[in-house]
């Protein structure tokens, strides 16, 4: 085990960066010091601790809250590229937001206190043509028309027909009205904001813990374990070559868009329905590409004489021991598990923090 460590070691030697299952890490990060058991143990079990959490009966804003700023300083101290983690970032913040309103809308509770209280839906669905119906078609129409784009169309021309309902300049035809389901109405209280932030940092904790364990692992790490774990040599084979081939997939994706932008794939403007016709033309010559790698690699197996599996080749992997700080790790996190499992710990009840009266 110490040989292997070593030569893995002098093999790495000299580099700043290594690959992991999603693009690169630094090497000498201290989450990649970590083994890998360590961090599945420590994402299982702060999964839980988080779904206990955001209990709706007795959420905790402020365990959620100081869970996602550890799961946030995990991913920084992952070594991640910076630009990396900053567009992380910058995508979860739009999903976050969507998932906050979502709960605010479909989930109204009065709690104690209703803070926002306005009538949406009445009950009945009018049928009529009016000016702002007229401009919301048209307007996107002619967007299109002149820049073959769509998404800006849109927004412009709900923009506009909100305007003209608002100020009064929208004209109808009444045609009839049609009776349907039963009026709905948003409301805003201080119970349904705690759970609303509630769930926003739970689900921020999850998704940041998740990115951390597949962007500080290698997929010689989960051999390694399989390794230690003593797995039959069929199982660690064919698990080794599944992850090698996802590697290696995410590197064709990215010389195949290379190759799309040399021959002028992005050289003029293209609506969203564009772009996502280039995107899927990629997983054309992304299919054949894996294919013809799996058939190339069954055919060196199968010309090395790699057809018994049961007498187990000389091979090279890399295994790491189970250090000090992975056993404190692991004994943390269980120990936060069973205060909040068992014992119901909610740090805002501790802190003395009351969220609804600060509304």
């Amino acid at each position: 085990m110490a040989s292997s460590v070593r030569s893995a070691s002098s093999e790495r030697e000299g580099k700043e960066y290594v690959r992991t299952f999603l693009f690169s890490m630094k090497i000498d990060s201290p989450l990649a010091q970590l083994h890998i058991v360590t961090k599945v143990v420590g994402i299982l079990l702060l999964s839980l601790i988080v779904v206990r959490l955001m209990d709706m009966n007795n959420p905790d804003p402020a365990g959620t809250i100081v869970l996602a700023v550890f799961s946030l300083a995990a991913l920084l101290l992952g070594g991640v590229i910076g630009w990396l983690f900053r567009s992380y970032l910058v995508v979860l913040f739009p999903m976050l937001t969507t998932l906050f309103i979502t709960w605010i809308v479909f989930n109204p509770d009065p709690g104690t206190r209703v803070l926002v209280h306005l009538p949406v839906y009445d009950g009945t669905i009018t049928l009529a043509l009016s000016l702002s119906l007229a401009v919301l078609v048209i307007t996107p129409i002619l967007y299109f028309r002149f820049t073959r784009e769509i998404f800006w169309g849109l927004v412009i021309g709900i923009a506009l027909a909100v305007l003209l309902a608002r100020i009064g300049l929208n004209p109808r035809l009444v045609i009839g009205e049609v009776a349907f389901f039963h009026p709905l109405a948003l409301i805003i209280s201080d119970k349904s904001l705690i759970v609303a932030i509630t769930k926003v940092f739970g689900y921020a904790t999850m998704v940041l813990i998740s990115l951390v364990l597949v962007m500080t692992t290698r997929d010689a790490e989960v051999i390694g374990v399989l390794r230690q774990a003593r797995t039959p040599y069929s199982v660690s084979f064919f698990t080794s070559v599944m992850l090698r081939s996802l590697s290696m997939a995410v590197l064709d994706y990215g010389t195949i868009r290379q190759a799309q932008v040399a021959r002028g794939v992005a050289l003029r403007r293209k609506s969203i329905f564009g772009k996502i016709l280039d995107l899927a033309r990629i997983s054309v010559p992304l299919i054949v590409t894996m294919i013809r790698r799996s058939t190339e690699f069954g055919d060196a197996a199968m010309a090395r004489g790699m057809t018994n599996f049961s007498n187990q080749p000389s091979t090279f992997r890399e295994t790491r021991p189970i250090r000090a700080l992975d056993i404190l790790l692991m004994i943390f996190f269980g120990a936060l598990a069973l205060l909040v499992l068992g014992l119901h710990l909610n740090l805002s009840h501790i802190l003395g923090i009351n969220i609804a009266s600060l509304l």
